[in-house]
């Protein structure tokens, strides 16, 4: 049994919160994966020559277009942004130290978002791409009005924000998810294609997003895929929003290179 009364008052409630949360979680039905989950996927609607945003991230004037919320620090190091978290970072916790980067541009509400990845230990770690996301009554996600956030899950998923999220890499877990939010609704389930990768490489990941469609590939593999029916947990997100991209604290470390928004044609 776990016994909680030791702890002050804050660290009980975030405590017992997490717990309930990993109740919940573990209680969900998981959907079975799309059948499009395996197959090689590169989509022909894409405007491959007038990107949104694209940097290669060669110098720290890239980070002006980035905002940290949690973790330790953003940098850039041999022409990649790194993301870190402290060193020990493990589950269960009550800190900050998980992290959501965002691109503190909007972006439209159908795009092909790309870059790569590499994890430092790929066994060892979960990464999560928020998008599509807003306030709950459409304001900007940096509108002073909303709650301040920094870096517990639960200020993402279950908060005043709308958006999707995808678990594309999660380590001993094996699979790869899709949730709604507001309310961290599970709605689809694939395959984690970036463990299996050599220790070293780098894997390119592609979101693809039109309308009620979502694919994300990587290296042109469909790993999840979800058809929000826009009726099971509301209507589908078509605004425009924001891209986050968020470690789990213990990713530790984690590079990014090459990261381009691209529009979809008519």
């Amino acid at each position: 049994m776990i016994r909680l009364i030791h702890l002050p008052a804050c660290l009980r409630m975030v405590a017992a919160l997490t717990w309930s949360t990993s109740l919940a979680a573990a209680a969900e039905k998981e959907p079975p994966p799309h059948p499009s989950v395996g197959q090689r996927f590169l989509p022909t609607d894409v405007d491959w020559s007038h990107p949104v945003y694209a940097t290669t991230f060669d110098n720290e004037a890239a980070l002006a277009d980035w905002k940290l919320e949690g973790g330790q620090r953003m940098s850039i190091a041999s022409g990649r942004l790194v993301l870190e978290s402290r060193p020990g970072g493990e589950k269960p916790r009550a800190t900050d130290n998980d992290l959501v980067c965002w691109l503190a541009k909007e972006m439209p509400a159908d795009f092909l978002l790309e870059f790569k990845v590499r994890p430092q230990d790929r066994k060892h770690g979960l990464n999560i791409i928020f998008f599509n996301a807003r306030g709950i009554h459409g304001e900007s996600i940096f509108d002073p009005k909303l709650k301040p956030r920094s870096g517990i899950f639960a200020q993402y998923h279950s908060g005043d924000l709308n958006n999707y999220h995808i678990s594309y890499w999660a380590g001993e877990r094996g699979t790869a998810n899709v949730r709604k939010n507001a309310g961290f609704h599970l709605v689809a389930t694939g395959k984690d294609l970036v463990s299996p990768a050599p220790a070293d490489s780098f894997q390119t990941i592609r979101l693809y997003k039109r309308g009620s469609t979502i694919q994300l590939m990587v290296n042109d593999v469909i790993a999840v895929a979800f058809d929000d029916d826009g009726k099971t947990h509301g209507p589908v997100w078509t605004h425009p929003g924001w891209i986050g991209l968020r470690q789990m604290a213990h990713t530790t470390h984690c590079e990014y290179d090459d990261l381009q928004v691209l529009p979809l044609n008519p």
